[in-house]
């Protein structure tokens, strides 16, 4: 099997310097899942797992991110939605199993909001969570941020600190999901601070010096209502920061008889 990338001409890949994030609204799903084969695509395994959530909205989003994933990835590579398989890293982030056409994913869902982020060549994280948070959540700062990080966040103006925490928290999140660690690393050990020109920058001790210019990190605002983090490590050969661009799953990916 032919696994390098299924572009002849670079310039015709829509990854070739552009990260894709792709966006399902949770009350979605069920249209999403109908228009394109539901729990059939999926695995005896993580059928299973379906089965075993107990709250229709956690099964709810578990289909969606399985789905979504399946949909996106067959943008990028000439494999079906069903035969897409994934295995999980030491930490349990989902990769590709098998050919993987040079492409790295990862998902995050959370109340209201499903994505996947894409990039080929690169390694990305996301995550997303509703912003401002809400006070019982910013409770846990002084326990999984760094002091200073702890002391920006008290200084932001009081109307402004759900949202600043909120920024800080899926930074942070998206950031371990990229270098497969997920909630194994403790948010405490690294920091993730704003640049004066409005960007965000990751000081972490364990990234080798030669390889600390090869990340980013940013967060983006969806739809009013959502904190979207995404970290992302760039290829050697990048002189720059990988544009993110949003995608919409029902107009972009679903037939068109099926979008209204």
């Amino acid at each position: 099997m032919d696994c390098t990338a299924p572009f002849a001409d670079p310039l015709a890949d829509p990854l070739a310097d552009t990260a894709e994030v792709w966006l399902l609204a949770e009350e979605d799903v069920d249209r999403f899942a109908a228009a394109t084969g539901g729990a059939a695509l999926l695995t005896d395994e993580e059928r299973a797992r379906h089965d075993r959530l107990l709250f229709p909205a956690a099964r709810r989003r578990f289909l969606g991110a399985r789905l979504l994933s399946r949909q996106v990835l067959s943008r990028y590579a000439d494999v079906a939605p069903d035969s897409w398989r994934f295995r999980t890293g030491t930490y349990g982030r989902p990769e590709v199993e098998g050919c993987a056409w040079g492409l790295d994913f990862n998902i995050t869902h959370t109340n209201g909001l499903i994505a996947a982020i894409v990039v080929r060549g690169r390694t990305a994280g996301v995550d997303a969570e509703i912003t401002p948070a809400k006070p019982e959540a910013m409770q846990f700062a002084p326990k999984v941020f760094t002091p200073l990080e702890n002391e920006v966040l008290r200084r932001n103006r009081e109307g402004q600190r759900g949202h600043a925490f909120a920024d800080s928290w899926v930074a942070k999140e998206a950031y371990t999901k990229a270098t497969g660690m997920g909630m194994c690393r403790g948010f405490d050990a690294f920091s993730v601070h704003r640049l004066r020109d409005g960007g965000l920058a990751v000081v972490d001790e364990d990234i080798p010096e030669t390889e600390r210019d090869l990340w980013q990190v940013q967060v983006l605002q969806v739809w009013d209502r959502f904190a979207l983090g995404v970290a992302i490590r760039a290829d050697r050969s990048d002189t720059g920061p990988l544009p993110v661009r949003l995608r919409s799953a029902i107009p972009d990916l679903l037939p068109e008889e099926a979008r209204s």
